[in-house]
């Protein structure tokens, strides 16, 4: 949860800076890509540097080294440079021009980089000429490096979202671990069965614990089959959608049925939940690839047994994530070695030098998919690591700003603390907020696009 805000902050604040410095608005032409003469030869050779942030710490490093000896191993005429920037100086080095010519970001930071502020190189004319093989990179994901249909971000590594489970509770009430197959009939069914209550009416013991944030609400938004945003006309519709309505409504009634936990909850309805604080609490908590090894920590010492399954089968299939990876920068002025680098992790060559150390993530290429080299440091008896690459044809974003400009994420943001919260403690309706959220957005994308700037 901590590791998730302090991830929040730290886009806000790095989308801040730049907009802070780089006006809103450029004389620059939208970005497309370089279209190369029929005898053009793509030819790597001399000095790059790319930059990381150390999301994992020294481990994030390592897999940036591995990825870039990979590289130069079958590229031995270009030198890549590599240096470690924090996650703050991203706006400013952007802003300055000194960037260098790979640099790392993350799917929410894919719209402005290429679109708001021009500084990202749209790679299809190199992904075409080199003869990479898209088709090996699932569309949900390919798509999250994209902004106009061009891909601007290469990602490195996958990180779709799963139920981490309390399976130690699930035996007690005699149930068995949901397998990938499993419904929200079935999610549902299990919350009744594990949910306890005490005398006073308070629980005990519940299905689902959630942290309060917009993306662990998505599988919701679209899992009832709605489109809470129209990219192509530029519309948010989270209440004109009857569908993501009824998604959203959902959530409501299972927190009303004392099935779901969010953070807030005040009067009544949050004294019902005040002694659910642990994972011992609850059967189901939502968690990604890169905190297995936090989530496993905790359950020992709570002397629990984990394991984790995807996200329930609603009426539509839904697996939430997201995933980092790397821009060329638009003034690069060496693009052929800055494309080829960036490029490289499409293969699974690539793929295997960057995802097979703990700063790595899950594979992006359907041909690693059941490597070996990932799946670590818990055995598969005791983890089921295909829970992270099941479904990848139902994979969506998680970030709002991956679907709609920065300025218009940041009220959806706002709804996300405060829908349920207003809700319960009889303040306002989430209709009313829905509706509230919706017409803002819209409002701010109308103004944002006459400008000319979505």
């Amino acid at each position: 949860m901590k590791g998730k805000i302090a991830r929040i902050i730290l886009i806000v604040l790095a989308t801040l800076l730049l907009v802070s410095v780089v006006a809103c608005k450029t004389n620059e032409p939208l970005p497309i890509p370089e279209e190369f003469a029929d005898d053009y030869v793509i030819s790597p050779k001399g000095r790059i540097k790319a930059n990381t942030y150390l999301r994992s710490g020294e481990q994030s490093e390592l897999a940036f080294s591995k990825w870039i000896q990979a590289y130069s191993e079958e590229y031995p005429d270009v030198v890549v440079k590599p240096e470690i920037i924090q996650w703050s100086d991203f706006g400013l080095r952007i802003a300055s021009g000194d960037i260098g010519d790979v640099f790392y970001g993350c799917e929410s930071n894919v719209y402005d980089y290429a679109i708001t502020h021009r500084a990202a190189m749209p790679l299809d004319s190199y992904i075409d000429r080199l003869g990479i093989d898209v088709q090996q990179v699932f569309t949900g994901l390919y798509d999250l490096g994209c902004a106009n249909g061009y891909l601007f971000m290469v990602p490195s590594d996958l990180c779709p979202a799963v139920y981490y489970t309390n399976v130690s509770m699930l035996e007690e009430e005699g149930i068995s671990m949901p397998d990938l197959n499993w419904t929200y009939d079935d999610f549902k069914d299990i919350c009744r069965r594990v949910q306890k209550t005490e005398a006073d009416g308070s629980y005990s013991q519940i299905g689902l614990s959630l942290d309060g944030s917009f993306e662990q609400y998505v599988p919701w938004f679209t899992g009832f089959g709605g489109h809470w945003v129209d990219k192509v006309n530029k519309k948010v519709m989270l209440s004109s959608d009857e569908k993501v309505l009824e998604g959203l409504s959902e959530i409501v009634a299972l927190i009303q049925q004392g099935y779901l936990k969010v953070p807030g909850l005040t009067g009544e309805v949050g004294a019902k939940f005040a002694n659910i604080s642990t994972p011992a609490n609850y059967a189901f908590q939502m968690g990604t690839y890169i905190s297995r090894i936090t989530y496993k920590q905790a359950f020992d010492e709570l002397g629990l047994k984990m394991n984790v399954t995807c996200i329930p089968k609603m009426p539509t299939r839904v697996i939430y994530g997201g995933c980092t990876g790397f821009f060329v920068y638009s003034k690069t002025k060496n693009p052929d070695a800055a494309a080829t680098f960036a490029l490289y992790l499409l293969k699974d060559d690539g793929q295997r030098a960057f995802n097979s150390s703990y700063g790595g993530g899950v594979p992006t290429t359907k041909a690693c998919y059941n490597d070996d080299y990932w799946r670590f440091p818990f055995s598969e008896e005791e983890f089921n690591y295909d829970a992270f690459i099941c479904y990848p044809e139902a994979f969506v974003g998680n970030w709002p700003n991956v679907y709609v400009p920065t300025e218009v994420a940041t009220p959806l943001y706002e709804f996300a603390s405060k829908w349920l919260t207003n809700h319960f403690s009889n303040r306002v309706d989430y209709k009313d907020t829905i509706r509230e959220t919706e017409k803002k957005c819209n409002e701010l994308w109308a103004k944002l696009y006459n400008e000319g700037n979505a």
